[in-house]
């Protein structure tokens, strides 16, 4: 049977939920799910992703609660569930995940066609950029400063970046958020250097010159913002458009290999 009540502590979930149809069955979000804004009005905050109320929640009584494996802790997960809460844990790590993960979605809320339309399109943005891109560029995704922080393979922003031709010259590092420097990053060969809104909130009016300093003035820098590169679910149209403008940005140029 379809839940009826539901509550989201991840914020990219929130969005996607909405999206297919599962607005009226919200009773509570984060403090962090900001979108869509006008139609999260008045629900009820339960904390933040690391920091839920769980007393709140359990006022609320919902039979579902959606939760991602990174953003969540594990111990508020297993609080829920130790009081009766069935909890719906996912951590997509590649764009492929992403379809599948919705369509699951959509039979919890008994909304199945409003998500098997958008997994769909999503499969079919997916695989109309892998098809269209030409070339590759080397490149490295920045997401913090001192300690200067990028990512690896393992992780959703890679898989994304490499439908788009990107080859991540620390993918294939241990940890998923590897501390390094912007120097090994140009020794590596990183062509494009991508500095994203968050966790870290790189902008290029105030970030501009120090990654001009540090960088060089070879290859290039590109401000992004961070939302539409590590938010997955709906927001993965978003991304896949994002990507779509750095292949773009490198054709006929020298970071095509």
């Amino acid at each position: 049977m379809p839940a009826a009540r539901i509550v989201s502590l991840c914020p990219s979930i929130t969005e996607t939920l909405v999206a297919i149809g599962g607005l009226p069955l919200l009773v509570g979000v984060t403090r962090y799910c900001t979108r869509p804004g006008e139609a999260l009005r008045g629900l009820t905050r339960v904390g933040g992703t690391k920091s839920p109320d769980l007393a709140r929640i359990l006022d609320l009584e919902p039979d579902l609660v959606f939760a991602n494996a990174e953003e969540n802790r594990r111990e508020d997960v297993q609080a829920l569930a130790d009081a009766g809460i069935e909890v719906d844990v996912t951590l997509p790590k590649t764009v492929a995940d992403v379809p599948p993960t919705i369509r699951r979605w959509g039979g919890l809320l008994g909304t199945g066609e409003s998500a098997e339309a958008l997994a769909a399109r999503i499969e079919a943005e997916a695989s109309r950029l892998r098809e269209d891109r030409d070339g590759s560029f080397r490149y490295a995704y920045w997401i913090w400063k001192d300690p200067w922080m990028t990512i690896s393979n393992d992780t959703y922003v890679a898989d994304l970046l490499a439908l788009a031709g990107g080859e991540n010259v620390f993918g294939e590092e241990a940890a998923r958020y590897p501390t390094t420097t912007p120097s090994e990053a140009l020794a590596r060969g990183a062509r494009v250097q991508i500095f994203a809104s968050e966790p870290y909130p790189f902008s290029e009016p105030r970030h501009g010159e120090l990654v001009a300093r540090l960088f060089g003035a070879s290859g290039h820098r590109v401000f992004v913002d961070g939302d539409d590169y590590c938010w997955h679910g709906v927001r993965t149209l978003e991304g896949l458009k994002a990507v779509r403008s750095l292949t773009i940005f490198g054709e006929g140029k020298d970071i095509l290999k």
